[in-house]
Order: structure tokens, then C-alpha cells, then sequence
């Protein structure tokens, strides 16, 4: 059987999957969340001779890994890394692009966790480390739609901290603390993250 992408698979949001043939047999992967916990977790498929039978009848796979840390910050980053792996594992899975569509996957199923009550227009930006608001933004968007302005905003979170290793520095909101910000955001917000600032503007 088929899970859906952005559906309910035994408790988990489905966040991001892949499978593809290698040599006359399909593996896969996915990628989950328990919304509820904050833990997450990443599957491998069962091996298989279609794109359908990566999950038995009863919607089992064949082996996880999951991520139960008390930071749900963490246990997403930590599921990243071990998406990334396992992808690699399953032969023909993983390409050259496999970390930005992760990266987006993952950035989409945040913007869209907090709806808006009505809709609204903003701009996605950020100015660079040390810089002021009297600075131009080093990247920025047009008004969009409330949800994809959030996501442009979370994929240039990700640009400036998935490298780097995990520190909250003076004057700055933790990493965990910029991405609550973004996903509770219902209108403009500005904080600053390891020395950035990110808005969201009307």
C-alpha cells in the first residue's frame, strides 16, 4: 500500500517520502512526525517490485529510527541527518537535490501548522549578521500569501543555521525559539537568530 504525503499514517504526519527502482526492486523511504509529542521519525520501506508495496496490508514498513528528545528543535534536525542516511541506503533513493527537497518538505508542513484566521499579504526577509534595520535585506520576498511567506522565511532560517553548530548567542532568540516564531505567526513578527534578523512585513 501507499501513504499519502501530508496525511495521517499510524500517528505520524507524514512529512516527506520518496521510493524509486533500483535493478528490478523499489525501496523507499519517508520521513514523519507526531505533531502532539514533537518526536520524530524516519522509516525505510520494505523492498518491493512496485511503487505499492513499500507498506505491508496493514500499513507497517520494515524498519524506524525515532527522535525523542525533550527538544522537538533537535529531534528535527537529528531526523534531517538520519533522512539523509537512509536515503543513501536505499540505493537509487537518494540524488543530488534529496537535501533541498527534504529541507523544503520539512519547511512546508511548518508554515502550514498555524492557520491564519483570515487571509493576509507579507514580505519574507532577512538582514545580515550585525546589520540594522538602515540595511537593505540580504534576501527578501514580495507580499505573498500568509503561508508561503512563512515558508520562504523558514527556508531562510534554514540557510543560516542547519550548518552551524547549535548556540544561542546575546541578544538573539534560540533556534528552536526563531522557528516557534515563525510557525505560531499570524502577521508580521521580527526577531533576531545567531546574529540575523528575520522578519515577516506587511
Amino acid at each position: 500500500m501507499r501513504i499519502k504525503t501530508g496525511g495521517q499514517h499510524q500517528g505520524w504526519t507524514v512529512v516527506h517520502q520518496a521510493r524509486r527502482e533500483w535493478r528490478g526492486s523499489f525501496e523507499g523511504v519517508w520521513l514523519g512526525v507526531d505533531e502532539s509529542t514533537g518526536h520524530w521519525i524516519v522509516g525505510r520501506q520494505h523492498d518491493g517490485q512496485s511503487m505499492d508495496d513499500g507498506f505491508d496490508a496493514d500499513g507497517n514498513w520494515s524498519t524506524s529510527r525515532h527522535f525523542r528528545d525533550g527538544n522537538a528543535y533537535l529531534n528535527m534536525r537529528r531526523a534531517l541527518a538520519a533522512y539523509d542516511e537512509e536515503a543513501r541506503n536505499a540505493s537509487d533513493v537518494w540524488d543530488g537535490m534529496w537535501d533541498q527537497r527534504a529541507h523544503e518538505a520539512v519547511a512546508r508542513h511548518l508554515a502550514h501548522r498555524v492557520p491564519f484566521s483570515a487571509p493576509v499579504q507579507l514580505a519574507a526577509g532577512w538582514i545580515g549578521r550585525g546589520l540594522t534595520g538602515f540595511h537593505p535585506p540580504m534576501g527578501s520576498t514580495i507580499p505573498l500569501d500568509g503561508p508561503v511567506a512563512k515558508y520562504e522565511l523558514v527556508r531562510y532560517l534554514q540557510g543560516q543555521t542547519r550548518f552551524d553548530e547549535i548556540v544561542t548567542e546575546p541578544g538573539s532568540v534560540s533556534e528552536q525559539e526563531a522557528y516557534q516564531l515563525i510557525i505560531n505567526a499570524t502577521g508580521p513578527i521580527r526577531f533576531v537568530c545567531r546574529g540575523v534578523t528575520f522578519y515577516l512585513s506587511k
